[in-house]
């Protein structure tokens, strides 16, 4: 027989295997074999008990919209669940990209004092105060913002900035020198429209040298 419309009573094809007997009637062999009373299960007639009777239906129904609501709740929790853990991971992402930044820039320092805070290839910001200051009046009115950068030999360079005021707003230019004769290398020159873009850039720029060396600026012997 088949599934159980709403309206019980309206007829639905069988599900099983029937034939015609000699009354014209739609039977199963099996169904009237098991039947307890004898009485033939001619469709659309449901047997009184077994696996076609309307109660096992109603419950094999129920039981199957239990599952689904249970498979239901078991997918949105684990899309909360995912959502809870990305949520988590950016956060956790954002945290260390704040701590990264943080730790970029390191206040007002001599030039000198950058050696002991930077490894091979990696770059501090900072502003540039006198190596001494005896007495407020070598106190400097303005102190130059510095890019401290140690090459992968270990030399210490540091470069300066520019700021341009565009139609569109400031722009931030690294002016990375020559280690020769200290020019400006302006075929090096990128503007960018803020300074956390700046740092972004070239904290993920390289440069592999003849020598098989990676740097981060373009350093000339």
């Amino acid at each position: 027989m088949g599934a159980v419309p709403n309206d019980i009573n309206i007829p639905s094809p069988p599900s099983y295997a029937v034939y015609e007997d000699k009354h014209g009637n739609l039977v199963n062999r099996a169904l009237n074999r098991e039947s307890l009373n004898f009485l033939k299960v001619i469709w659309p007639t449901r047997p009184s008990y077994g696996r076609y009777s309307v109660d096992q239906y109603m419950q094999r129904k129920q039981h199957m919209q239990d599952h689904n609501r249970e498979r239901s709740m078991s997918r949105q929790l684990s899309k909360k669940n995912d959502s809870d853990v990305n949520k988590k991971s950016n956060k956790r992402r954002q945290k260390s990209k704040r701590k990264s930044d943080e730790n970029i820039f390191v206040g007002v320092r001599p030039s000198s004092s950058l050696r002991s805070l930077l490894r091979p290839t990696e770059f501090r910001l900072y502003y540039m105060r006198p190596e001494s200051i005896s007495s407020f009046n070598q106190m400097p009115i303005r102190m130059p913002l510095m890019l401290a950068y140690m090459s992968s030999s270990g030399t210490m360079h540091n470069f300066s900035f520019k700021q341009y005021e565009h139609h569109s707003g400031p722009f931030w230019q690294l002016v990375v020198n020559n280690a020769e004769n200290d020019e400006p290398m302006y075929y090096f020159y990128f503007q960018f429209r803020s300074l956390s873009s700046l740092i972004k850039h070239y904290k993920s720029f390289a440069i592999d040298s003849s020598e098989g060396k990676c740097e981060i600026f373009p350093l000339e012997k």
